[in-house]
């Protein structure tokens, strides 16, 4: 009987375990329809996935997105690293563009949207868009990126800019906070 009262307190404490391992601070990233993940990768520093288009591989993908979750660096406001983002863009590309998509508080966490567009970039074969989503979090800081070809028409716009706000930080241990999809 104590051999059994045993066992089932370790299970209790290993299942509680996992069930706060699984109630962390994390990127809530949800595929566009159409879209599939093509590769994923992971360090102690960051955890990168990239998506494509169902058809399309990630050497010659007409859109991609990237999404990083950059481990323990939170130091890094939202706005220090767009203008870090953006200088090295304009340095790459003379004439660059950008545009503030929205910036303030996300699921309460700091962030910021922007795009950036490259004239340039059609002639060397390069995305000509950029749009961007940067979140501090309490744990780690959050990049999401898609790359295009082309502007978006209206249509495109507005799908871009609705995956831009379902994809969000969340941590299920604060309230107000919950890791649902809408």
């Amino acid at each position: 009987m104590l051999r059994i009262a045993v066992l089932c307190l370790i299970a209790t404490v290993a299942a509680a375990g996992a069930a706060r391992a699984a109630d962390t601070e994390k990127l809530l990233l949800q595929s566009p329809k159409g879209f599939k993940v093509a590769a994923e990768a992971s360090n102690a520093k960051e955890s990168t996935t990239v998506l494509v288009p169902g058809t399309e591989n990630i050497a010659s993908a007409s859109t991609r997105i990237t999404a990083q979750t950059l481990f323990k660096q939170t130091d890094q406001s939202p706005e220090a690293f767009r203008e870090a983002s953006q200088k090295k863009a304009a340095a790459e590309c003379p004439g660059a563009r950008f545009e503030q998509l929205r910036h303030g508080n996300e699921n309460l966490y700091p962030m910021v949207m922007w795009s950036e567009s490259c004239p340039q970039a059609k002639e060397a074969g390069k995305p000509a868009l950029t749009w961007w989503k940067a979140v501090q979090g309490r744990e780690n800081f959050y990049a999401l990126r898609m790359t295009a070809a082309a502007e978006p028409d209206a249509k495109q716009r507005k799908l871009w800019t609705r995956f831009f706000e379902v994809t969000r930080v969340c941590d299920s241990r604060v309230p107000g906070q919950r890791c649902t999809t809408k």
